[in-house]
This record gives C-alpha cells, sequence and structure tokens, in this order.
C-alpha cells in the first residue's frame, strides 16, 4: 500500500536540497575590500657607514647558531630549554588557538544544520477548544525538527574574516620562534657570562691571596726596619679595595645561575655546573645582509602580519554596509504519538530568505571602515619601524663587536706586558736583585691583566650571541616557519 504521506516528504526533502544548492551557487560572490600587497619597506645598501671587519663572512645564518661556539655541553643545554620552556610551551598552545580560531571561522562558509526534539505535556483545560482532533484537554505532544540556516558569504566578510585570521594564526608561528630565538639566546649568553664571572672570580681570589702574601711581608719588612708604616697602610687599602671588587662578582655570578636555571625550567638549586671560559671557541661571525633582515628576523615578519590582519579588517567593514542575505529551511513534524509524527498530515516544512541592506546608522558603519584604514595605515608604519629597528640592532651589535674585538686585543697585549714583567721580577728575585713583595706585587698585575682579558674575551662571545640574535638566529632559514 503506498504512504499517502511520502509526497509531503519528497516535497520538503527537495525543499531542503534547493536550500542547499542555492547557498552553494551564491557562496560564489566577491570578496570586497583591498587585496593584500606588503607596503614599501625602507631599503639599505650597508648595515654600517664604514666596513667593519666583523662584518660577518661565514654566510646566512644557520638554525642550530649556538653550535658555532664549539661547546656540546652548550648545544645540550639549549636544547633542553627549547623542550622544557613554559615560555615555548605557552607561544605552542597559543599557536593551537590561533589554528582553531582560523578553523572555527572556516565553517561559517557552510549552512548550520540542527535537528531538534521535543516533547511537551499540555493541559488546555475547560475553556479552551482542545487543539487535537480526539478532544483531548490532557495530552502530550512531539515535535521533531531539521532546519538549515546559511548566510551567503555575498561580498566576501567572512573570507576576509578569515584571512585575518590566518594572518594572525601566521603572526603567533613567528612569536612562537622569536620566543625559541630569544630563550637560545639568553642561555647562550647566560652560560658565557657565567663562565666570564666564574674565572674572574677565580682570578682575583688568587690576586687577594698573593696581596695577602705581600702585606704579611710588607709588616715583617717594616718591623726589620726596611719599610715604613705609609708602605704598609697602602698595601693594605690596595687588599681592601681588591676584597671589596669580590662580593659584586660572587652575587652575579649566583644570580647567572639561577637565571641559567630558570631558563632550563629547573629550580636555582638544580642548575647546571658552569663551563669554563676556553670551552667556547669564537665563531666565525655570519653574514649582515640588509636586504634578508626582513625576511630573517620573526618579529619584522610578525609585524608584517599586523599590516595584513588590518588589511582584511577594511574589507570586512566594507562588507558589514552592503546587503547580507540569509536563507533558512526546515522540515519536520509533530503529533502526540511519537511514532506519528510524521505520518500522514502531520509534516511540516518552511523556506525562508532574508535580504537585509542597511540604509542609516548613525555613521557607525562608515567610521568603522574609516577606523580600519587608519589601523592599516598605523600597522605598515610599525611594520616600516620594525625593519629600522633591525637595522640598528644588527648595526649596533656590528659596532659593538669591533669595539669588542679591539678591546679584547688590548687585553690580551696588557696581559702578555704584565706575564713577562713577572717573569723578570721572578727572575731578580732568584737572583737576589729584587724583593719577595715586588714579585708578588706583580704577580697581582698581572692576575688582574688576566681578569681583564677574561672578561674582554666574554663580552666578545656575549656580544656574538646578540648578533646572532639580530639576525634572527636562523629560525627562518630558506623562508620556512615550523
Amino acid at each position: 500500500m503506498r504512504n499517502p504521506s511520502s509526497p509531503l516528504k519528497s516535497s520538503g526533502r527537495r525543499l531542503l536540497l534547493g536550500a542547499l544548492g542555492l547557498s552553494a551557487l551564491l557562496a560564489t560572490g566577491c570578496a570586497v575590500g583591498p587585496d593584500y600587497v606588503r607596503p614599501t619597506v625602507p631599503q639599505a645598501g650597508a648595515l654600517t657607514r664604514e666596513p667593519l671587519a666583523t662584518a660577518g663572512h661565514a654566510g646566512p645564518v644557520q638554525r642550530q647558531w649556538w653550535q658555532a661556539f664549539g661547546a656540546p655541553e652548550l648545544d645540550a643545554l639549549v636544547q633542553e630549554a627549547l623542550e622544557r620552556s613554559p615560555t615555548v610551551e605557552a607561544a605552542r598552545a597559543t599557536l593551537r588557538a590561533a589554528r582553531q580560531n582560523v578553523i572555527a571561522q572556516r565553517g561559517f562558509f557552510f549552512p548550520s544544520v540542527q535537528l531538534g526534539y521535543d516533547r511537551t505535556r499540555q493541559n488546555v483545560g475547560q475553556s479552551m477548544s482542545p487543539p487535537l482532533n480526539s478532544g483531548e484537554t490532557l495530552y502530550s505532544y512531539h515535535t521533531a525538527q531539521l532546519s538549515v540556516s546559511y548566510t551567503p558569504d555575498l561580498f566576501g566578510a567572512n573570507r576576509r574574516q578569515v584571512e585575518g585570521l590566518q594572518a594572525a594564526e601566521e603572526g603567533q608561528r613567528l612569536q612562537l620562534q622569536a620566543a625559541r630565538l630569544t630563550l637560545a639566546s639568553n642561555v647562550a649568553g647566560a652560560m658565557l657570562q657565567a663562565a666570564m664571572l666564574a674565572e674572574q672570580t677565580t682570578l682575583i681570589e688568587q690576586a687577594i691571596a698573593a696581596a695577602q702574601e705581600q702585606l704579611r711581608h710588607m709588616r715583617l719588612q717594616q718591623q726589620n726596619g726596611y719599610a715604613s708604616g705609609l708602605d704598609v697602610a697602602t698595601q693594605q687599602t690596595l687588599l681592601i679595595q681588591m676584597q671589596q671588587a669580590l662580593p659584586p662578582l660572587r652575587k652575579e655570578l649566583e644570580q647567572t645561575r639561577n637565571l641559567l636555571a630558570t631558563l632550563l625550567a629547573r629550580s636555582p638549586d638544580a642548575a647546571p655546573p658552569v663551563l669554563p671560559l676556553s670551552a667556547f671557541q669564537l665563531p666565525e661571525l655570519p653574514q649582515a645582509v640588509a636586504s634578508r633582515l626582513v625576511e630573517q628576523r620573526p618579529d619584522v615578519r610578525a609585524a608584517e602580519t599586523d599590516v595584513q590582519q588590518a588589511s582584511a579588517a577594511i574589507g570586512v567593514a566594507k562588507a558589514a554596509r552592503l546587503p547580507q542575505l540569509s536563507i533558512t529551511a526546515a522540515f519536520g513534524g509533530g503529533a502526540s504519538n511519537f511514532s506519528r509524527m510524521f505520518a500522514a498530515g502531520n509534516s511540516t516544512w518552511a523556506l525562508g530568505a532574508n535580504l537585509l541592506q542597511p540604509l542609516f546608522a548613525g555613521g557607525t558603519l562608515q567610521a568603522h571602515q574609516r577606523a580600519a584604514e587608519a589601523e592599516y595605515d598605523a600597522a605598515a608604519a610599525r611594520y616600516r619601524g620594525a625593519v629600522l629597528s633591525a637595522f640598528q640592532d644588527v648595526a649596533n651589535a656590528l659596532y659593538t663587536l669591533d669595539t669588542d674585538s679591539r678591546a679584547l686585543q688590548m687585553a690580551a697585549d696588557s696581559e702578555k706586558a704584565s706575564e713577562a714583567t713577572l717573569n723578570y721580577t721572578r727572575a731578580q728575585l732568584r737572583q737576589g736583585y729584587a724583593a719577595k713583595p715586588a714579585a708578588l706585587a706583580a704577580e697581582q698585575s698581572w692576575l688582574q691583566a688576566r681578569a681583564a682579558h677574561v672578561a674582554a674575551r666574554g663580552t666578545l662571545l656575549g656580544d656574538a650571541v646578540a648578533l646572532y640574535q639580530a639576525l634572527g638566529g636562523g629560525v627562518l632559514t630558506d623562508g620556512m616557519v615550523d
């Protein structure tokens, strides 16, 4: 026997399918607003006013640039920090959230489909006509409905929103790379600083021991009439001055070790051993090319994604001033008996369309568009400023390294001269032409010169790390961001 309700069901299905087909057709509209074009950025033929020996000659920056310092222990610490850092973990989570926001916004390209079921228990009383054919005033009623709603992206508002969110996702990916670069730079810099401070502390302690021994000999000479009270007081003052230099070094060393432990996601009591400064070699510095910085620095690239988001926001604001179309369709049924909701005469359907054209909104829509255009101009200006800051950072690093190299050479020469003086004084002491205090004084000068040499070398190595960071640390090698 033919089901008399089937034509109605077929009609409802055709309406739903027709609504979906019309939605797909309307989805091919145009996207208003400007298509993104990278703003013009400042250009620089060179990063320094004159050629510098420290301008780099070892090619582009490598992704794992810290390996250039030749310390496997440092490589392991940087890797540990990258794997355990809460800062990097937070940046990864923020990136995941940005990716899901893109996926969520893309969902608006498709119709929204919902299925609902409702059961009510009603009593209409004796004063109203019973709504049921049976005449019952107390009854249960079951309804079920499949509804479809869709807002076609006629003028690309949703496409521009997706474009902006994609730019935000890319910006978060670049922020992640910037966090990794900063973390690696901080770990390398902290270990180099700790190594320098530890060696300086040892040398100053040795100089203090020599000064104490010298003071002891000066007091003996005073007792024997070979030294005056002024000589003893002067030596004691020099000893105190050296002793005063030691606490700040120890304080900075311990604070640096605490910092290093924190960067490794460890507690301060689990800080790693300090490596000797001799464990690090001065790397061949990478090339510093102005034209590459726009692509190499994650912060510059992230500033560009802000421009992309602002460009997309203009399109969204423009689309808000244009007609908006929405389509709805529904198919369902209702009955006092669950099994008869879709029986003959009980099925329902509806199909509707709504077209809305803003006519007057007190100037708010135009103001929103102008605000978006102004935000674009601001983002483009910040992007150009980020490029200029990148040029400045690299130029500062290059000039600093040039000065460091000269200071290191002078410190090496000073240590060499002090060592020669010490050797001559010790030779005279063995031959009886010099007193023990003179040899101890020469030893103190040599130890202090060595400490200055250590400081100069540590500063040069630390500023080499700063150059790698200023150049982008190789995290965007070949334009890849992972």
